[in-house]
């Protein structure tokens, strides 16, 4: 799924117990493992070529921990002395002559970079809709969010020129965002927060899809992210940059709520409530409308994990297996409307159609072809969370001693829809990448010939990335991700590739 699902492999171990709360609670380490773009002989930094360590971008404590990483210690939570809400800078005035001061060079090459190629999978709105309104906060005083966004091109532009994996991200730029980034986060200024934000979000996402290897900093982004909204509060009104931003991280920030085995901050009423205002008051294309009120209901999902843990651990436990049940029941009838609904809507629109399957008749004979990336989007996060509700309602029967199989026959349907999204969605790799979770879900219901497909995805969306991820997706990976993120299976931190899990036929 990404990082944090194979660098930390999740395997049977005794689960958190009682409920905890969101947010940042340790000191964040941010990690670069300095061994590659290695700088010519005459460089000139007096540092050795193979290695930049972050002493060298100006960041305070280096310490150095097992396998010779060097990791800057990070407490966002020092920032956050006093409140403050979210506040929205005045847009940078492009009709005026620019200076081409470095701000002004780097917003006209964002922009140009963001129409260089549309619906491909170097689309870079594919990103998301925050990236073309970073302009707007691209001033003279967001030192982090241009350093990040300066990291991002770059890795984008090598990626393109077809450079060795290994040269996508530069690292003393690399050091340097890091740097900019713990500034911010110290910094009280609440004029600054909306960015803070949007620099969080971005290199988490030039991590993951630039050098996999340091997307094991996306829980230390994704507590951050928690920290930072959380901070802010319901009460509060958020931007239209903050409001995309936290979609666009939102299924980071519950992954690592499910990691942490507590409920999510914004499954409350006043949460809820306050972002559903929000989107509904945003000018926001439908479609990502429909897409963000989604991702507002499936908040409960690790609340519904965490439940799901308790259960295993207290299998004879009828009052958690009826609150699991009511709870995935609610979920799986809201995402049945949804089916219902606004899916329909948008296939008779013509925004989803079928169209003959070219690459794998054999397996299904039509595969889906969507009107954009933000429409694929929210049908494959639709039928990801349909598969897992699943999942969450076999748990509650398995102790109530019901069998519905009608819960099978659901979860299998929404898994075909997956596999017969992957034919579009392959064009969009390497940044699709939220298209994973999708994949590793829809694998528990598959015979062995979807199985086998589901997994040679999984292989494909990962072959572009750098370095090669800690084991491969074969089954035993695969289904323990699909059962620790579904709460069956707790997480413990494992670096071997060979850990074998029990309990995974069918």
């Amino acid at each position: 799924m990404n990082s944090a699902m194979r660098n930390g492999l999740p395997v049977e171990h005794a689960p958190r117990a009682g409920k905890i709360c969101s947010g940042a609670r340790n000191t964040f380490k941010f990690v670069v493992n300095g061994s590659h773009n290695e700088l010519p002989d005459d460089a000139g930094i007096g540092i050795a070529k193979s290695r930049l360590p972050l002493a060298s971008a100006g960041i305070g404590k280096v310490d150095k921990r097992w396998h010779d990483e060097d990791i800057v210690t990070l407490n966002p939570r020092h920032a956050f002395v006093n409140g403050y809400s979210f506040k929205c800078h005045s847009p940078t005035n492009l009709s005026k002559p620019l200076s081409w001061n470095p701000p002004d060079q780097l917003i006209a090459h964002l922009i140009t970079c963001l129409d260089a190629a549309p619906g491909t999978g170097h689309d870079l709105r594919i990103l998301g809709a925050f990236l073309p309104l970073i302009p707007r906060h691209l001033g003279s005083g967001q030192t982090a969010l241009g350093h990040a966004v300066e990291l991002l091109l770059g890795a984008w532009t090598n990626s393109r020129r077809g450079l060795p994996s290994d040269m996508w991200l530069d690292l003393r730029t690399y050091n340097r965002a890091l740097g900019s980034l713990k500034a911010a986060l110290d910094d009280v200024n609440m004029e600054q927060l909306t960015s803070t934000l949007a620099t969080l979000c971005v290199l988490q996402k030039t991590e993951i899809l630039y050098d996999f290897g340091r997307g094991s900093n996306q829980e230390n982004h994704a507590a951050g992210l928690i920290a930072v909204i959380n901070r802010g509060g319901p009460a509060q009104p958020m931007t239209e940059m903050a409001l995309h931003v936290t979609f666009e991280s939102i299924f980071h920030m519950l992954q690592e709520d499910i990691r942490q085995g507590r409920e999510s901050d914004f499954h409350t009423p006043e949460w809820m409530m306050a972002l559903k205002e929000t989107i509904d008051a945003s000018d926001v294309g439908l479609v990502l409308k429909h897409l963000y009120h989604l991702w507002v209901e499936v908040t409960a999902w690790p609340g519904l994990a965490r439940l799901v843990r308790l259960l295993r651990r207290n299998p004879s436990d009828t009052m958690i297996a009826d609150e699991l049940h009511w709870r995935a029941t609610s979920l799986a009838e809201l995402l049945q409307h949804q089916d219902e609904t606004i899916l329909a809507s948008l296939a008779e629109s013509g925004a989803i159609t079928k169209v003959e399957n070219t690459t794998r008749p054999d397996l299904f004979p039509k595969c889906y072809k969507f009107e954009d990336f933000p429409t694929a989007k929210l049908f494959s996060t639709h039928a990801l969370f349909s598969i897992i509700t699943c999942r969450f309602l076999q748990e509650a029967d398995r102790v109530l001693a019901h069998k519905d199989p009608f819960v099978e026959k659901q979860a299998k349907r929404f898994s075909k829809r997956t596999w017969m999204a992957y034919p579009w969605l392959r064009s969009q790799s390497p940044l699709a990448v939220d298209f994973t979770a999708c994949l590793v879900f829809s694998y528990e219901s598959g015979d062995n010939k979807e199985r086998e497909f589901c997994a040679a995805g999984l292989r494909a969306m990962d072959s572009s990335r750098h370095p090669p991820p800690i084991g491969e997706w074969v089954e035993a990976t695969i289904m323990a991700n699909a059962k620790a993120y579904s709460g069956r299976l707790p997480f413990i931190r494992t670096q071997n590739p060979k850990v074998e899990y029990d309990g995974f036929s069918r």
